[in-house]
């Protein structure tokens, strides 16, 4: 997740999570809600939200037919724990297909285009890992809902 504002990224980690109980399968672990509204509630109180009008963009997920069952479940679990905490704490949430936010950087698939797009859109962003390309997705999808709200 990540904190655009005046024109530079302010704050950018990683989703929160937990445990869901899970011992054995795919999917063990989800949005850990508390540990989010935490970060948000820390977010907003450094760099004082209330002073501005804050937008909030997600990723919608979509079914794929290709993938399991159970990473369907779980991408539309973290959709909805997203939408609630943020739409709660931050305001009203504007989701975003992948399809539309990456056609407005004209991206593809590959994960290293995403974390290249958003060094060079924001110099420091901490996304010099290709595990951080959910970071470099989330500082893209913030900087498609500024542009396209301006």
């Amino acid at each position: 997740m990540s904190l655009i504002g005046n024109g530079r990224l302010l704050e950018c980690e990683d989703l929160p999570v937990c445990s869901n109980g899970m011992t054995t399968g795919k999917v063990t672990r989800w949005i850990d809600v508390d540990a989010l509204a935490t970060i948000v509630k820390d977010w907003s109180a450094r760099h004082d939200f209330a002073r501005e009008a804050v937008m909030v963009a997600i990723e919608r997920p979509i079914a794929m037919p290709s993938l399991p069952s159970t990473t369907t479940a779980s991408s539309f679990d973290t959709f909805g724990a997203l939408r609630a905490v943020l739409g709660m704490l931050a305001g009203p949430v504007t989701p975003v297909t992948p399809r539309e936010w990456k056609a407005f950087y004209a991206l593809g698939t590959d994960k290293n285009e995403s974390r290249a797009k958003a060094v060079a859109l924001y110099p420091g962003a901490p996304v010099k890992q290709a595990k951080h390309h959910n970071r470099a997705e989330a500082i893209l999808v913030a900087h498609w809902h500024m542009r396209a709200q301006a």
